[in-house]
């Protein structure tokens, strides 16, 4: 047992008191002398034996009075004995406090932050000895116990600061709501600072709707400010599908006023690499949202970091907005026919590609088709099926990601061509129209869809899209349905060009052999540039990274990982480095630490795996 006033143990000396008014009462008795002595030694023996006895009694209860009286006021506590469960008068007090970058407005007193820590110190020194506490953080995973180490407390908001991660106040309260109500000790208390910025968290912290027991106090401090501005970042897109160096691109970025007064002529800048290449003036009213136009020139290639920032205000945290997209440097093309003389005007397209996306080109008969379908190259061009046996092991690459293109080979029948994009998924009834080189039926180009992706900046005039059109002699009949999107129509409804999704693959299909005997297609002006924009556009795998929010996890695929490390380079340019072996886990791998806000790349030596 100890005492948390040992001061006021000098006061026992009073029990002395007693004592003395004891003895100084006690008076000598005078001997008289008178008959029948022998009834007055009876009353000694009776009477007076009883009455010193209480006499003594009296006075062992007022010593007994005073030492219950000075000890009370010590304040003795026990250590750590406890009695049927229970423990002595100690104190539970679980802190919330709110580390959103809300929280980093700046006044007199410093930020809201900093006094908050401020106040969660002077409570803590106010705490006896035995008592335990715990802070929660409103951006955190919280799993965190009770603590009688106080110094390891200040210690941890010594060292905290705003963070830009997702606020999980719901989480803090749920966890506080369970510390309190699992603690063995009387006294129970919550302490919960912040500014509030969500206007119904207030409403939600009641006693009764956290099911408190009558013994907890729960302590609202509201760091609320109407007097500061905020401009926020909402939204950042990359609006264009198909990415080319030295071509146009465009980006969509929305911004807010939250707080404060209208802005006039507020400024938003676009970076590319770190590059200011396009800026924007603004006007906001207080609360009104707008949509802010991006147009440059794309100059770069390889991974693109982009992001577009706003001036500084109050809270400078959400004043950036970021994005991340690859630029194809050179495009592996395996390109199998049925015969080498079928991709001729193909292989001639390709080498007229510009010279910011290179295509190297490997050529295969379609019998070995099946021992090339892996990640090497980034698109697969097929012209004929007649030599291909099966189309299970192709069916299993487009629904793992790859990309294909397919034509008839001049040697195509119907029925092949059917029985083939069946097997791909592709189910349709397929007629040859036409003959080969015969003119006596000619078709022609009656719907193309502009909107399509592959005709991004197909044209220099945006307003003169129109096409010549081949004339075609012979063409394998595909009829629009669901699963197919129209990229070209001919006359006859029928799909001369069309698109098939497929799990995490794409198919495009041509419906006329690239070859002069079925149509005039490869001499006319539209064919290159439509089979490299068809490339390109299944070349790019993603056009952005993955989209995430600070403080959540990355999920990463390692399974065709080359090395057995893998290279985390962060926002700052920071690395680290994480041994693929030493995980459960060999196909995926789950990054938790984006508390940095900016692009995370992932490197198996010096290639770039994935970035988010």
């Amino acid at each position: 047992m100890v005492f948390l006033n040992p001061a006021i143990l000098f006061g026992l000396i009073a029990a002395a008191i007693p004592v003395l008014l004891h003895f100084l009462n006690l008076q000598k008795l005078k001997r008289i002398e008178f008959s029948t002595l022998s009834f007055l030694k009876e009353l000694q023996k009776t009477k007076i034996r009883k009455l010193k006895f209480k006499q003594w009694l009296l006075l062992a209860l007022r010593i007994l009075l005073i030492i219950l009286i000075v000890s009370a006021f010590a304040r003795p506590t026990l250590e750590t004995f406890t009695i049927a469960g229970t423990s002595a008068a100690k104190s539970s007090t679980v802190f919330i406090i709110d580390d959103s970058f809300s929280m980093s407005v700046v006044k007199s007193n410093g930020s809201h932050f900093n006094f908050a820590k401020e106040i969660v110190k002077n409570i803590l020194n106010d705490l006896q000895f035995g008592d335990e506490a715990v802070v929660l953080f409103s951006t955190e995973r919280n799993n965190k116990k009770f603590t009688s180490n106080l110094n390891e407390i200040e210690r941890e908001l010594a060292n905290a600061n705003v963070s830009v991660k997702k606020q999980r106040f719901n989480e803090a309260l749920l966890t506080a709501n369970e510390l309190l109500n699992s603690s063995k000790n009387f006294n129970k208390e919550l302490f919960v600072l912040s500014d509030f910025s969500d206007q119904t968290l207030a409403e939600k912290i009641t006693k009764q709707n956290l099911s408190f027991d009558e013994n907890t106090k729960l302590y609202l401090f509201n760091f609320g400010d109407d007097e500061f501005s905020n401009r926020v970042v909402t939204d950042f897109q990359l609006n264009n599908q198909l990415l080319e160096n030295g071509k146009s691109i465009s980006f969509t970025t929305q911004i807010k006023n939250t707080k404060g007064s209208s802005v006039t002529n507020g400024v938003a800048s676009l970076f590319l690499n770190g590059t200011r290449c396009a800026q924007q003036s603004f006007d906001l009213q207080e609360n009104e949202s707008k949509s802010i136009l991006f147009e440059t020139t794309l100059n770069n290639s390889g991974l693109v970091e982009a992001y577009v920032e706003i001036e500084q205000d109050d809270i400078i945290q959400d004043n950036k907005r970021f994005a991340a997209f690859l630029v194809p440097e050179k495009i592996n093309v395996l390109l199998a026919s049925d015969n080498r003389n079928d991709n001729r005007f193909v292989k001639i397209a390709l080498a007229s590609a510009s010279e910011q996306t290179v295509a190297n080109i490997k050529e295969i008969n379609t019998s070995e088709l099946s021992y090339n379908l892996n990640n090497n190259y980034d698109v697969i061009i097929i012209i004929g099926s007649k030599n291909i046996s099966s189309t299970k092991e192709l069916n299993n690459y487009i629904e793992q990601g790859g990309r294909v293109i397919l034509f008839p080979g001049k040697q195509s029948e119907a029925a092949d061509f059917q029985s083939f994009l069946a097997g791909l998924g592709v189910r349709t009834n397929i007629s040859l129209i036409g003959e080969p080189n015969s003119t006596e039926s000619i078709s022609y180009f009656n719907v193309v869809e502009y909107e399509h992706p592959i005709f991004e900046n197909l044209f220099e005039d945006r307003k003169d899209t129109k096409v010549e059109s081949p004339e075609v002699y012979a063409y394998l009949k595909i009829m629009p349905q669901q699963n197919l999107r129209p990229v070209i129509s001919l006359s006859d409804n029928s799909l001369f060009f069309c698109e098939f999704i497929k799990e995490n693959g794409r198919l495009l299909v041509f419906n006329s052999a690239p070859v002069l005997g079925w149509n005039n297609f490869p001499v006319k002006s539209l064919f290159a540039p439509l089979i490299n924009k068809s490339v390109l556009y299944q070349s790019i795998q993603k056009q952005s990274g993955k989209n995430i929010v600070a403080g959540e996890s990355i999920d990463i695929k390692t399974v065709d990982l080359k090395l057995p490390q893998l290279k985390i380079v962060k926002p700052d340019n920071s690395e680290e480095f994480v041994n693929i072996e030493e995980l459960g886990n060999h196909n995926y791998f789950t990054y938790n630490k984006t508390v940095q806000l900016g692009v995370y790349k992932f490197y198996s030596g010096n290639e770039l795996m994935d970035y988010a």
